[in-house]
């Protein structure tokens, strides 16, 4: 007996399941499972290493949104850099964000980093070949 499958249930059902597979939770570095309304939250830059800025903030939102608000020390500019994007974390400690300055801007920063559930660092390389710059978040209560 042979099985017949329309071209249309299958994509359907790859469809379905590809959604569910996006959908589920990822497991951070200690096994548990991290959803993003877990993660949801403000954090405030607790350290840096680097040329980085010297204050800042991360928002991380249920849905997946981030919002990146950093300062530089006043030598380098006395504005605030706004970034906005979003986030995903994978099942293996880590934590993605792709941000942009503006929601015209066709540019995307993509930057990774660690998850470690109430902070998270980010890693990126210095613009003028200096060492990496690392900037780690603490959750704010």
């Amino acid at each position: 007996m042979s099985i017949r499958v329309s071209l249309r249930a299958l994509t359907g059902a790859v469809t379905c399941f590809g959604l569910l597979a996006l959908g589920t939770a990822c497991r951070d570095a200690t096994g548990y499972e991290v959803r993003q309304s877990e993660a949801a939250g403000l954090y405030r830059l607790a350290s840096v290493s680097g040329r980085g800025p010297e204050a800042g903030t991360f928002l991380l939102t249920a849905d997946g949104m981030a919002t990146r608000r950093v300062k530089y020390p006043a030598s380098v500019s006395t504005l605030e850099y706004v970034m906005s994007g979003t986030y995903r974390l994978d099942g293996a400690g880590g934590i993605a964000f792709a941000l942009s300055e503006s929601m015209i801007s066709s540019y995307m920063w993509p930057v990774r980093g660690e998850w470690r559930g109430s902070s998270f660092s980010i890693t990126y390389p210095d613009p003028a070949d200096g060492p990496d710059i690392v900037e780690t978040y603490q959750r704010l209560p």
